[in-house]
């Protein structure tokens, strides 16, 4: 067992062997390879299955990056595994950690695009792996014509150009935990995700509207504001049910969202300064790069919760539940984690984590 481990980690580990075949950065870009930016890899990966080959060809693996920030994954040894994926908006990588593969490490590589196949490069240049998604990513003119595969320009702001992406569910729903057994997932999901046809997504000024009205109730004022503009600061939406909802980059500063149901939604970026999330449940909520600041987090649900890169100063996280939470570079300075239960949470590079909170898993198997 102890060898098979070793073997799999070639997936997505650093070689230290040379080899004449090895493709390096330099040549990649010399031969026309265009580098990926987050967005762009983020397009690319997200509800989308990968068929992964390390770069000597000696292990395959087939893995899927569910739009939750998950992964399921299966390699040519047999082996199963899960895990979580992100991408670095400042270094633009694609960054993936295995339960069972690398050590439980986050492995960051940067992404370029080469012909019909894509290449993962190490930190040193080097090449990790090479990979070709199962389905076919579409980009619209207006992509072409902007360059999309080039990275955006230093210091530039340009909001994101809409692509094709798949059609989203029109009712999503959480799915079901999957059961363990004997320490590997006991079912997972592997090959092309299901899903219906491609549609152009809507421009970054529609990015909230309509996409979680309930047809068949009113929306009450603040609601309506939020699905209108995008930002209801300081509003009363306590209780409300916003499953599987897109708030990327939206503010809520100050907003009362004590008891809401905040399962699956994304808020990547969101201003959630001072908020109130007592009791919320944010299980498989995206809060990468989220302003938690100050922000009543007690008795919160952060099941399967990503909170990369989130800053959470001085925020009040009492009782939480974080198992399996993934806390990578996350700013915890001054936060209240009095009765936090975070078994299996990754707190790997964050900040302020108090001491027994990171021998607490370490200790957990």
């Amino acid at each position: 067992m102890k060898n098979i481990k070793i073997t799999l980690c070639i997936v997505l580990l650093v070689s230290l062997c040379g080899c004449a075949n090895r493709i390096n950065l330099d040549g990649a870009i010399e031969s026309g390879a265009k580098q990926l930016s987050a967005d762009n890899i983020e397009t690319v990966v997200s509800g989308n299955s990968l068929h992964m080959v390390s770069w000597d060809r000696s292990v395959e693996a087939d893995i899927s990056f569910q739009e939750n920030g998950k992964l399921n994954a299966l390699n040519s040894v047999g082996e199963k595994t899960f895990g979580r994926w992100t991408t670095d908006d400042e270094k633009n990588q694609l960054c993936m950690q295995f339960k069972y593969w690398g050590d439980g490490a986050t492995n960051c590589f940067r992404v370029f695009k080469d012909n019909d196949r894509f290449l993962l490069f190490n930190n040193d240049g080097t090449l990790a792996n090479t990979f070709v998604p199962e389905r076919e990513v579409s980009y619209t003119q207006a992509d072409t014509n902007a360059g999309v595969l080039a990275l955006p320009p230093p210091g530039s702001n340009t909001k994101k150009i809409s692509k094709q992406k798949r059609a989203e569910k029109s009712a999503p729903t959480a799915p079901a935990e999957p059961a363990e057994k004997g320490g590997l997932l006991s079912t997972l999901t592997f090959g092309v995700l299901g899903g219906g046809a491609d549609h152009e997504k809507p421009g970054a000024d529609q990015v909230i509207r309509k996409e979680f009205v309930p047809a068949e109730k009113e929306l009450s004022q603040a609601h309506q504001q939020l699905v209108d503009s995008g930002e209801c600061p300081g509003c009363d939406l306590s209780g409300i049910d916003l499953t599987g909802t897109k708030l990327k980059g939206v503010n809520l500063e100050g907003a009362d969202l004590s008891g809401a149901n905040l399962q699956e939604v994304n808020l990547k970026g969101a201003n959630l300064k001072g908020a109130n999330l007592r009791s919320a449940r944010l299980t498989d909520a995206i809060l990468i790069k989220a302003d938690l600041e100050d922000a009543d987090l007690s008795d919160a649900n952060l099941h399967w919760a990503d909170l990369s890169r989130a800053n959470l100063k001085n925020a009040n996280m009492e009782r939480a539940y974080l198992i399996k939470a993934f806390l990578y570079k996350a700013d915890l300075t001054g936060a209240n984690m009095t009765g936090v239960q975070s078994q299996r949470a990754t707190f790997e590079d964050a900040i302020g984590v108090p001491e027994h909170l990171l021998n607490q898993n370490k200790e957990t198997p």
